[in-house]
């Protein structure tokens, strides 16, 4: 049975995607988990590990993201499609605003520390207590930003829970009672 519409391709192509990486979807939206409930606002949070892309671009346009704000400190990949002037590329054909907000990335010495220690856990704590001390004002500039547009904040790690992106959603919501959703 052929498909009747781009966005059902393209939903069919992720959910593919999804497989891969072992996430089952059964129907459209399953790909996304709600992390926190709060107002009419929404933050959203993507990874772009084993993705393309095309594929991350229809994901967004299929949440409606007007916005993606890239909070790597060093918009660099391995990966062609995400070094920061072909994402600028991808979002500018898709029609989304491409925000660089390398400030908000989490430091050399702190992802050197995750990498031998394995401990997310106490990354996060020592990444929320940096952000609180260091990233107060680029914080509320990202909450201003979010009420005005629907924005995904972008990292590498595909699940929300093992990047500092979950951090920077959690302080922004904090701030803006915003809902926290994590695109798979």
């Amino acid at each position: 049975m052929p498909l009747s519409s781009g966005i059902e391709q393209r939903r069919a192509k992720n959910a593919r995607g999804l497989a891969a990486f072992g996430v089952q979807t059964a129907g459209t939206g399953e790909h996304i988990r709600t992390v926190r409930s709060g107002s009419a606002v929404t933050i959203y949070t993507v990874g772009y590990e084993r993705r393309d892309g095309e594929e991350l671009m229809s994901i967004l346009r299929d949440q409606g993201i007007k916005a993606l704000a890239d909070i790597r400190q060093r918009p660099m990949s391995r990966k062609p499609d995400f070094r920061a002037a072909a994402l600028r590329g991808f979002c500018a054909e898709a029609g989304i605003e491409y925000q660089a907000w390398p400030m908000l990335g989490s430091t050399d010495e702190q992802r050197e520390d995750l990498q031998s220690s394995g401990d997310f856990a106490a990354f996060a704590q020592q990444f929320r207590a940096y952000a609180k001390k260091n990233m107060d004002a680029d914080l509320r500039r990202l909450a201003g930003s979010i009420k005005r547009t629907p924005t995904a904040l972008l990292c590498y790690e595909r699940l929300h829970e093992d990047c500092h992106r979950s951090v920077i959603a959690e302080l922004v919501a904090d701030a803006i009672n915003a809902s926290v959703i994590a695109i798979q």
